[in-house]
């Protein structure tokens, strides 16, 4: 198997990613945050969408150089983390009830903020996915703390991946 079509599968993943990560956003509004439907839906999305970010990292390697790859691999591990975290909710284990849960919190948040911040800076500076994507990739965390629509925050981190997997996968040449 060649890289390209590995990348294509990995960009299938991220694509795949993004949807289970926007369908949080109806289930919170239909049943609830923190319901079923949602943390199902956000376990699924974090494991594919830590797997799905290696492709999407791929796919502009040449471009995005160490530091892309460095920061993919902090994304990818506060992915894995963030599953472990909602699995844990899944089963009733809350932060408050468990220290470890407490002290992952902030680690996770951080680990994720940085891997936003550098792999869009470098993706920007990669020129291979749409400026607008990359923006909403750094800002999307802001929208969790405006009360009104912080679950639409799921929307966007999602359409971030939708994005990145349907450049991937289109059939054209990359800018130059």
């Amino acid at each position: 198997m060649e890289v390209k079509q590995i990348i294509r599968i990995l960009g299938v993943v991220a694509l795949l990613g993004g949807i289970a990560r926007i369908c949080m956003a109806p289930s919170a509004y239909i049943w609830g945050a923190d319901s079923m439907p949602e943390l199902v839906s956000g376990f699924v999305a974090c494991v594919l969408m830590g797997i799905g970010i290696i492709g999407v990292y791929l796919y502009q390697a040449p471009r995005s150089g160490l530091l892309g790859l460095i920061s993919v691999l902090l994304l990818s591990v506060s992915s894995s983390l963030t599953a472990a975290l909602v699995w844990n909710n899944m089963l009733g284990l809350l932060p408050e009830d468990h220290n470890y849960i407490s002290m992952l919190l902030p680690i996770n948040s951080i680990l994720t903020l940085i891997g936003q911040i550098v792999f869009s800076l470098t993706a920007i500076r990669a020129r291979v996915y749409p400026i607008w994507s990359l923006i909403l990739f750094i800002v999307y965390p802001g929208i969790y703390f405006i009360p009104a629509v912080s679950d639409l925050g799921s929307v966007a981190w999602g359409l971030c991946y939708v994005v990145f997997a349907l450049y991937i996968l289109q059939v054209r040449a990359r800018r130059a």
